[in-house]
């Protein structure tokens, strides 16, 4: 069991509730935004409109998988389940619509820093910065990895004649 403990390590105590409260916030965004993209009729049209503008290939398959991919690893996410995986898929999904659909806001002929600027208006940007702060993290203080790693951590320690290596 000691090969999935640094998986589902994350570091705890109270310094640590910003970032569950990150997880949490984030989790419930993506969880709500692909859920209505999944159920709402009005969000699944306007997503399989997106993806075809976006020019993604089999944008009605993508549309229905990417929307099914926020809901699921965004409530992951929101429960600190599976937390580094949720944040890694969260993390493609965020970076593919940063270079297909957000990118292209940015006004043209602008210097390097007003387009920096703009790069980091776009909601995108702090979706991505968010999932890496998750994959390095982890899940925080209040999170089910936290509580397995715990678990797996007694259970191996409690083994007799397992080496702590």
């Amino acid at each position: 069991m000691n090969r999935y403990l640094p998986a589902l390590s994350s570091p705890g105590g109270r310094c640590f509730a910003p970032l569950a409260l990150i997880r949490i916030a984030f989790g419930l965004f993506f969880f709500a935004s692909g859920f209505n993209k999944v159920f709402v009729p009005e969000n699944q049209a306007l997503m399989l409109e997106t993806m075809i503008e976006a020019g993604i290939p089999f944008p009605a398959f993508m549309a229905v998988f990417v929307a099914a991919c926020e809901t699921v690893f965004g409530l992951l996410l929101a429960i600190g389940l599976l937390t580094r995986l949720s944040a890694l898929v969260l993390l493609c999904i965020s970076t593919v619509a940063l270079f297909t659909v957000g990118l292209h806001h940015i006004p043209p002929h602008i210097n390097l820093l007003t387009w920096y600027s703009w790069l980091l208006y776009l909601p995108e940007s702090g979706y991505i910065l968010m999932s890496i702060l998750l994959i390095v993290q982890g899940c925080g203080p209040w999170g089910l990895d936290r509580w397995i790693h715990q678990r797996l951590h007694q259970s191996d320690s409690a083994a007799p004649g397992v080496s702590q290596a």
